[in-house]
């Protein structure tokens, strides 16, 4: 397979070209991510202190590096009152309940855990891997929905994530957090009733277009979404991994950057046979880029993960899903895109409009 000299995007990757050297058309145009500062980022936090509640951030932590570095800087270096909140998915890692248990610890802040019934859980798994050949749309979903409440019933102001600039989700242009989409999905009711999912969704009558401006704006009732990784000056993931080590007793015995879910090595393996490209192609291409990584310890790092190679616990996670493992094959075929026309249109509005016009447009909602 063809690979980009500089970084190492397969040809397969989405709208991909390369030059006569054999530069791609991402590392060509390549601007290194300029944050918005950290005094625009401080201000939210003087707008969370002044509401004077019980909490002043709400921190969504999976045991992950991007997750425990914000709770880190939330406690340590900014003095918030922190609530820490857990999505039990199911899938947490050994590694990702002690780096979870030690975090909240070592820092001394309240958390809580949300678990929803793992019957509900596990047949929304089942019907999202058998129609759509993905697993993520549930957890994220899941995850999204319950801080909102979350922050509702706590009167949380602000809600701070671990997303990153250099993340994936802008690349895989499958929708797979769309609401409507996944309601499209989720519509076999002899597989899951309509009482179970509206319970796991919290806010049935939310799409995502609403849900994205309640996420932006808050209007009041839900707590304002920040991601502080885009607007605070860059910290190289080595600096932030032996901040935890030292700091918070964290570890990461297999290596990976997605360590703290079981099944994710799963669904890196079904993206490479659906797509072409894994979630790790474009994870360590913007590490070259940004100088964090060689082109050679990139290539070295995807050889141990080897995302074309069927993980070893695969049967192992078929059964805890109760689907067979016959259906393997079948998953590894589904179309890419096979739902995006049922996502909802307002957001395709959204994806279609310049950003500073959509901005604009928005302010009518605060």
């Amino acid at each position: 397979m063809k690979r980009c000299k500089k970084c190492i995007l397969p040809e397969t990757f989405p709208n991909i070209d390369f030059d006569d050297e054999g530069i791609c058309s991402y590392c060509n145009s390549y601007k290194e991510f300029q944050p918005k500062g950290e005094k625009h980022f401080l201000k939210y936090l003087e707008w969370a202190k002044k509401k004077k509640r019980k909490y002043d951030v709400l921190v969504p932590l999976s045991g992950g590096k991007d997750s425990t570095f914000i709770l880190y800087l939330s406690k340590k270096i900014y003095n918030l009152n922190v609530l820490a909140y857990i999505y039990d998915n199911g899938f947490l890692t050994e590694d990702a309940l002690h780096n979870i248990k030690s975090a909240v610890t070592k820092l001394d802040v309240d958390h809580q855990m949300y678990r929803p019934p793992w019957e509900t859980l596990k047949k929304l798994y089942q019907t999202s891997l058998l129609k759509s050949g993905e697993l993520c749309s549930v957890c994220g979903i899941g995850i999204a929905h319950a801080y909102l409440k979350i922050s509702s019933d706590r009167k949380i102001p602000l809600i701070l994530t671990g997303s990153a600039p250099n993340e994936w989700a802008g690349i895989n242009k499958e929708d797979i957090y769309d609401i409507d989409r996944f309601k499209f999905i989720m519509r076999d009711r002899t597989i899951i009733s309509k009482n179970s999912l509206d319970k796991f969704l919290i806010y049935p009558i939310l799409n995502s277009f609403f849900t994205m401006l309640f996420r932006k704006y808050s209007f009041g009732k839900f707590g304002k979404v920040v991601s502080p990784f885009y607007y605070l000056n860059r910290v190289n993931e080595e600096e932030i991994e032996n901040i935890l080590r030292t700091e918070l007793n964290w570890r990461n015995d297999t290596g990976k950057k997605h360590f703290d879910c079981i099944a994710e090595p799963f669904t890196n393996y079904i993206r490479e046979q659906r797509f072409g490209y894994s979630r790790s192609n474009y994870y360590f291409s913007n590490l070259i880029r940004c100088g964090e990584m060689t082109r050679e310890e990139a290539i070295k790092e995807l050889g141990v993960i080897r995302p074309n190679k069927e993980p070893e616990n695969t049967k192992e996670l078929f059964n805890k899903l109760d689907i067979s493992y016959e259906k393997l094959d079948e998953i590894k075929m589904i179309a890419p895109y096979k739902y995006e026309k049922h996502v909802n249109k307002l957001q395709k509005l959204k994806k279609m409009l310049p950003q500073k016009l959509f901005n604009k447009l928005s302010i009518i909602f605060r």
